[in-house]
């Protein structure tokens, strides 16, 4: 099933939650470990609704404009979408060093990328699971994740 191919998430794996809320996002997370984007270290993040993973700042409103932003916000966007889960679905994330699932995380990585060597010390998991769109008045659902 397609469920199998995403690592484990939701209560049970001790993820938080973002609120139910239209272009909500995440209270702000400090990492464990700092991690470096396009050249520069950032210590928190947060995981917006609309399918954002942003440092420094929240990014609350749905945006479709072409990258790179023309305001320079550093975010990476695994699922970028008008979500509004309070029509349904729940938005999961959390930080990794759990050594299999870190196991996992490398093997996935060096299976895609198989010229570099990568080895994964820390990971963050993102989960959208079945988040509806703004408007939505069906069962319409979507999953995606984001690791790091």
């Amino acid at each position: 099933s397609p469920e199998s191919l995403l690592y484990p998430y939701g209560l049970e794996e001790r993820d938080s939650k973002t609120p139910k809320q239209d272009d909500g996002t995440s209270k702000k997370v400090t990492l464990a470990v700092p991690f470096t984007f396009y050249g520069r270290e950032h210590r928190s993040l947060y995981v917006n609704n609309n399918g954002v993973i942003s440092f420094g700042t929240r990014v609350n409103q749905y945006t479709p404009e072409p990258f790179p932003l023309a305001d320079g916000r550093p975010f990476v966007a695994p699922f970028w979408a008008d979500v509004n889960n309070i029509l349904g679905g729940e938005v999961f994330y959390r930080q990794v060093t759990e050594p299999n699932l870190l196991g996992r995380v490398t093997e996935d990585i060096n299976s895609y990328f198989p010229t570099i060597s990568y080895q994964a010390t820390w990971a963050f998991v993102a989960t959208w699971d079945h988040v509806a769109y703004y408007g939505s008045k069906s069962q319409k659902v979507r999953v995606q994740r984001w690791v790091g």
